[in-house]
């Protein structure tokens, strides 16, 4: 019966554990697609963008994410370089899009949320 019971516990902590981590942890934060657009497109017009250049910067983040996605299973090295490369690019195409004041502004807010603080290119 001992066995029995522990048994149940066990089978209900890793139930438990396994409902926690497919929520994202707890600690981070998990939004659905409509969530992030709108907070892409606040942040975007914060940054200076009207509602047209939020639109041509999201589309090109969004041309450039499956690029990014591939990169996964890259060791970090390689990893690393093909990230600079595939970032080179989008920033290109950023510059083209938007008037080179508020490229630069752009550019560098998506350096520091993807980088953790570094500058752009780094």
């Amino acid at each position: 019966m001992k066995k029995m019971f522990g048994l149940m516990i066990l089978a209900l902590g890793l139930s438990i554990t396994s409902v926690h981590a497919q929520n994202g942890g707890g600690g981070g934060q998990q939004m659905d697609p409509a969530q992030r657009l709108a907070m892409m497109k606040e942040r975007f017009k914060t940054l200076g963008c009207n509602d047209v250049q939020t639109d041509s910067v999201i589309a090109i983040s969004n041309d450039f994410r499956p690029k990014m996605m591939a990169l996964r299973d890259l060791d970090p090295e390689a990893r690393q370089e093909k990230m600079k490369e595939i970032n080179d690019e989008r920033n290109k195409r950023i510059e083209k899009a938007l008037p080179a004041d508020l490229a630069k502004k752009v550019i560098e807010a998506m350096s520091m949320q993807r980088g953790g603080g570094r500058g752009p290119n780094e």
